[in-house]
């Protein structure tokens, strides 16, 4: 089973879409009880999903025990420039009606894909956690070669032409920021550890993914990106998972009585 361990303005969404049109009434938006999805919540989102093929959101972690319920999980995850990630979500807040200052979001946010990925800030313990468990690892700035690799990777036939989510009507205010040195230096100041574990990532885990897939990499990705955007398409099977999910999974989920019987 695949799951995305979404981080933060890493194009998370547009890959919860790419899942979804792929595997359709067998991938769930895993929902937990929790700040962290624990082996429980698999285990009931596996009664409402048999047969799940894959699970993605903000709660799935690599350092929780969702591998108690059977085999182990295909764990991946993307990555991104902690500065331009950091502005990313900063500007996500405020668009969002947050009124945190930039200094307040810095500190409830410092080092956010190490802690994500490890659960403390430590850029090692995010490493070794990746290699351990054998993670994909996509970068945003690479974001259709990843998608590639991914599939090849998954041995799974994604349906990868896509259409981006969640994109900023205005980017004034990350523009603004990418242009202060003094926020920029602030940003460097507060995420060491992400940028400790972006560069090993950058320099030592996509090489070596890289690497593995081969001499056809550029035509497949040529022939990806021509596909793009990908129409708009309502399918029976995609409207049929959307009503198990929005009427069936989501509810029943919110009552945990239910999930219990």
């Amino acid at each position: 089973m695949l799951a995305h361990v979404h981080v933060m303005k890493t194009a998370g969404q547009t890959v919860r879409e790419i899942l979804r049109q792929s595997f359709l009434g067998r991938h769930c938006d895993l929902r937990a009880v929790g700040e962290v999805a624990t082996a429980a919540d698999l285990r009931w989102a596996l009664r409402v999903y048999p047969g799940l093929k894959s699970i993605a959101g903000h709660q799935v972690r690599l350092y929780g025990d969702l591998d108690a319920v059977g085999p182990p999980l295909s764990y991946f995850t993307f990555l991104r420039d902690p500065v331009t990630r950091c502005v990313s979500h900063f500007q996500f807040g405020r668009r969002n009606g947050s009124a945190a200052t930039f200094e307040e979001f810095l500190a409830c946010h410092a080092d956010h894909q190490t802690r994500h990925l490890a659960g403390t800030s430590d850029a090692q313990a995010a490493i070794e956690l990746l290699e351990e468990r054998r993670v994909f690892v996509g970068l945003m700035e690479r974001f259709n070669e990843s998608l590639v690799l991914l599939e090849r990777w998954s041995g799974e036939a994604l349906q990868l032409p896509y259409r981006s989510q969640n994109i900023a009507a205005s980017s004034e205010l990350k523009r603004r920021l990418l242009a202060d040195e003094r926020a920029l230096a602030r940003i460097r100041e507060c995420h060491q550890q992400d940028l400790e574990l972006y560069q090993y990532v950058r320099d030592v885990i996509y090489p070596r993914q890289l690497q593995r897939f081969g001499s056809e990499l550029a035509a497949e990705v040529a022939e990806l990106e021509a596909a793009l955007p990908a129409p708009t398409i309502l399918s029976f099977g995609r409207l049929l998972a959307k009503a198990k999910r929005d009427l069936l999974y989501k509810p029943l989920t919110r009552c945990p009585h239910r999930r219990a019987a």
